[in-house]
């Protein structure tokens, strides 16, 4: 049995050199994906309504806290067919494949923080120790949200390869109705309530928050995130039990072994 977390570094390191290995600008398009994303939404917004500078800031913190989740969507989703050749040759912990295809678009995240900072010099924020806390308990959540998801999604693939196009339409939707390029009070409040249903509205309103206006947080809001936080926790078990439930009684070998 490999070591655990040498080998969870070992698949981590080799997707994140094999992604980019034979493009052009290699790791520079982890920065620059977002960056268009934020540029074109940027340029049609603020050209329609008058938008102070938080309003620039709160855009790209959206924007990379949604890449993060979508890019981590869908390389959890691909995650088991993507190792199925390693996964019937070697014998170790299934999950490390779907935590370390989950792990790579958290570095993504903190790469494009790089950007974010470098924004800051010309629109600076005003994080505080408290504000990088909440900053800091959204991330995780989205990381813990994207991995029980991930357990799961994985699973479905390997029987169900549709669910790729699926998800990616569910993903643009989710995209749609999480308060990124606006704001929740511009929309009619019967439908502020269906925004608010969605984790990530309370992830990306917290990590701004907590980000860009530390000195505003306050104790309910540690309240109110903290429900995404602890109900991505109490699933996580059950969504891995499923996970190593399904690896486990062998009808995983009929769906990989051709294309191994």
């Amino acid at each position: 049995m490999f070591n655990y977390y040498e080998l969870l570094k070992q698949f981590i390191s080799t997707d994140f050199k094999l992604r980019y290995k034979n493009s052009y600008l290699g790791i520079i398009w982890i920065i620059l994906k977002p960056l268009a994303t934020f540029a074109v939404i940027y340029l049609i917004w603020s050209n329609i309504f008058k938008m102070d500078a938080d309003y620039k800031m709160g855009l790209l913190m959206g924007i990379m806290i949604m890449n993060m989740f979508s890019e981590g969507v869908l390389n959890g989703l691909t995650s088991l067919m993507s190792k199925a050749g390693v996964i019937l040759k070697i014998n170790f912990s299934r999950e490390v494949v779907v935590i370390s295809a989950v792990t790579i678009s958290l570095i993504d995240f903190f790469i494009n923080m790089i950007v974010f900072a470098i924004f800051s010099l010309s629109t600076p924020v005003h994080p505080t120790f408290i504000g990088l806390l909440l900053f800091l308990m959204a991330i995780v959540s989205v990381f813990l949200l994207v991995l029980g998801l991930s357990f799961f999604s994985s699973i479905i693939y390997i029987r169900l390869r549709d669910i790729h196009n699926l998800t990616i339409v569910i993903l643009q939707l989710i995209f749609w109705m999480t308060p990124i390029y606006y704001q929740l009070e511009m929309l009619p409040l019967n439908l502020q309530r269906y925004i608010k249903l969605n984790p990530l509205t309370l992830i990306v309103t917290y990590a701004r928050k907590g980000m860009i206006n530390g000195a505003t947080v306050r104790g309910e809001d540690f309240l109110q995130l903290g429900m995404v936080f602890l109900i991505s926790i109490i699933l996580l078990p059950l969504q891995w039990y499923i996970f190593f439930h399904e690896l486990s009684n062998g009808s995983f070998l009929n769906f990989v072994h051709p294309l191994a």
